[in-house]
């Protein structure tokens, strides 16, 4: 009989593709159960439905226990007044918890004894550029993971310099699994003199896409930059409309579903992604759309953010900026050829196997068999 599996995340599990990942990686060789805000991968009798109460009456009291640094009984009452899970109590063999925030589900609802933490970023340091977060979280947070850690059967991460930061305040070192996707059979796309850049992923203001539009605005005519965009914030996607009016060579297109992204990108030639370190984790960012660029066989236009520039650089991927000056970015974009573009695209195709999601699975079986 398979041992029992629970993964749990505050998120739609449809659209969590670290989540989404991690179903995969382990359904053939454990009963895997799921409990987030929705899932339609499992089987209904294998997932629990959690719903999260954020009315204003019951924030404040989350507010002013933040405040005032009464943590345990923060704890307590998230679980007795904010969270709703519809199932009765079932003890799982392992519990994969999904960021700091899920932690108290898994020991204390759940009460299970074999607790693995993925990390998808570097929690103490979230939202750090906000004034507010830093005042009524960031405390909190450093408290969880000095509670959790040791507790913590196993502890996973995305990247080497967020697996660095952890170790270092907290003394234990996560095993890095990175963002990557599954391997994709594709082969570049032929390379023309007109040179299609892709941009995709959330309308989130603090990740400055208008970066990025403006760049555009200043390469030549050989350049066209498409920004698929989820509209996250709504208000800001209609800013980025704006501001991309008198730019001919941006176009804002519709999302498509995530298990279509990798092949719809295979017409372009480079996946472009400039961002800027408004804190922690932007700087340490290697996401999702890094890899799926390198599946979708594309060049990579990066700032020079030091996790993304560590693969750029050794595969030979792209491009990597020497900071995030607009008219630098546009400089050495525009001196770059037709056939530079093909050698990275193939560059990308040459890695693709290599910096798939294949590697990442052994290494949460291994890791948690060992366990």
């Amino acid at each position: 009989m398979k041992k029992s599996l629970l993964i749990i995340s505050t998120t739609n599990q449809d659209r969590d593709p670290r989540v989404q990942r991690q179903i995969e990686f382990l359904k053939n060789d454990y009963d895997v159960w799921c409990c987030g805000l929705e899932n339609t991968t499992v089987s209904k009798s294998n997932f629990i439905k959690l719903e999260i109460n954020e009315s204003i009456l019951s924030r404040i009291p989350v507010l002013f226990l933040r405040l005032f640094k009464f943590y345990n009984t923060l704890e307590n009452y998230w679980l007795r007044n904010k969270i709703k899970i519809a199932t009765d109590k079932k003890i799982f063999d392992y519990i994969i918890a999904n960021d700091l925030d899920t932690l108290p589900l898994a020991f204390i609802f759940f009460k299970s004894e074999n607790v693995i933490c993925d990390f998808h970023e570097y929690a103490p340091a979230e939202f750090e550029d906000k004034f507010t977060w830093r005042i009524l979280h960031q405390n909190f947070a450093i408290h969880q993971c000095k509670k959790y850690f040791p507790e913590l059967k196993l502890i996973t991460t995305v990247c080497d310099g967020i697996a660095d930061e952890f170790e270092s305040n907290f003394g234990k070192r996560p095993t890095v699994i990175t963002n990557a996707a599954s391997f994709h059979d594709l082969n570049p796309s032929d390379t023309t003199d007109k040179i299609k850049l892709i941009h995709h992923g959330a309308a989130i203001p603090s990740r400055k896409i208008e970066l990025m539009i403006e760049v555009a605005k200043l390469l030549d005519e050989r350049f066209e930059l498409d920004l698929m965009l989820m509209p996250n914030d709504r208000n800001y996607l209609e800013y980025l409309v704006s501001i991309s009016k008198d730019a001919p060579n941006v176009r804002i297109i519709p999302p498509t579903r995530y298990e279509e992204i990798v092949p719809f990108c295979n017409k372009y030639d480079a996946g472009i992604f400039i961002l800027p370190y408004s804190n922690f984790n932007y700087k340490f960012a290697l996401p999702n759309k890094f890899f799926e660029f390198v599946q979708s066989r594309l060049g990579i236009i990066s700032g020079p953010s030091p996790e993304m520039a560590k693969l750029i650089n050794q595969y030979d991927l792209g491009m990597v900026t020497d900071n995030f000056e607009a008219s630098h970015i546009a400089k050495n974009i525009n001196e770059t050829t037709s056939e530079q573009f093909a050698k990275w695209k193939l560059n990308s195709h040459i890695a693709a196997k290599e910096l798939s999601s294949d590697k990442n699975k052994n290494i949460l079986l291994e890791q948690i068999k060992s366990i």
